[in-house]
């Protein structure tokens, strides 16, 4: 397990969403047309996007703070109240004419059979990026590490991207980053960028088909991105992490999968907790691997606490010395 001495103090920016499920049963097809009928039984809301980073770092104990940008509406009223419940500090600019992301699932018998999207997906304004940069600047101090979640929705523009990292970095503040795109100049500089391995191979050009290739990929993200270190994730084979160029797979958690939504804002938000923490990257990536492997096992946007992940720890210390106490008697 990683160290822990303190709760720390963690920003994020990015896309704020509303993630609703309409969950229930479908026993019939409609007579107007050749579609299913669910009969809703449950309606669930919760903080997605940059939000379900968020409500990753509250359960594992973070303090919290959030900037982004949402618009006049009552998904922007609600997601505030979601927002304090969680007693996080929000800095959130509204925009005229802007809807605030709502993504709202069907659900029968716990299989989706419908998604609609209610979303602006322009950038934000220059005067709203210049009012987020002022408060940055105003509170950068206050943070141990800053988390960006990039939905490409328009929070994260190529200019205020820049203007965090550049920031950041003279202030001495990681800055780890959800990448959305293939535009990964508006990150350059950045601590680290979490890609999976099909983001990777479109950015760097490189076909990951072997672990030469995966090395070469891990030090062309590093070296053309400007980054401190470098990171891919690889699904159920795990992650590789780039050290003094060398080549590093950590495997993942081997337990069941059962929904992998919202996996990758669990991967952000356990990463950058254990980085705040001045833990080393080989120490957070398992950190990680353990608080993914945990969210894996829950249905949608979920999230993990360390007691959770403390009980994976456990289990897996003790397969691994049953596995060597049979390697012996063997």
């Amino acid at each position: 397990m990683i160290n822990i001495e303190k709760k720390p103090k963690i920003l994020v920016i990015g896309d704020l969403m509303i993630d609703s499920y309409l969950m229930g049963k479908c026993e019939r097809i409609s007579l107007e047309a050749p579609v299913q009928i669910v009969d809703v039984e449950e309606e669930k809301t919760l903080l997605g996007g940059a939000g379900n980073v968020i409500r990753n770092l509250t359960s594992l104990g973070s303090k919290v703070s959030v900037m982004s940008v949402v618009g006049n509406d009552d998904t922007a009223v609600l997601l505030k109240q979601m927002l304090d419940e969680l007693e996080t500090k929000s800095f959130l600019m509204e925009q005229k004419g802007r809807k605030t992301s709502k993504k709202t699932r069907i659900m029968a018998s716990n299989s989706q059979v419908f998604r609609f999207d209610h979303e602006s997906k322009n950038n934000i304004s220059f005067d709203n990026v210049k009012k987020l940069y002022a408060k940055l600047q105003e509170k950068i101090n206050a943070y141990d590490i800053i988390l960006l979640a990039d939905y490409g929705k328009g929070v994260l523009t190529d200019d205020f991207t820049q203007k965090i990292i550049t920031y950041a970095n003279k202030n001495d503040v990681k800055v780890i980053v959800d990448p959305y795109g293939d535009n990964y100049d508006k990150y350059k500089g950045a601590y680290l960028v979490i890609p999976n391995k099909d983001e990777a191979q479109a950015v760097t050009g490189i076909t990951i088909e072997n672990n030469d290739k995966l090395l070469d990929a891990l030090k062309e993200l590093k070296n053309k991105f400007e980054l401190q270190t470098a990171l891919i994730t690889l699904s159920e084979e795990g992650v590789a992490v780039l050290k003094n160029d060398k080549l590093s797979v950590m495997p993942t958690v081997p337990l069941e999968v059962f929904d992998v939504t919202g996996s990758s804002d669990t991967v952000l938000a356990s990463l950058g907790f254990a980085l705040a923490l001045d833990n080393d990257i080989h120490t957070s990536v398992e950190f990680a691997n353990l608080a993914t492997g945990v969210v894996l096992r829950k249905f949608g946007s979920a999230t993990v606490t360390l007691e959770e992940i403390q009980s994976d720890q456990v289990y897996l210390d003790r397969k691994l010395i049953e596995k060597n106490l049979s390697c012996k008697l063997n």
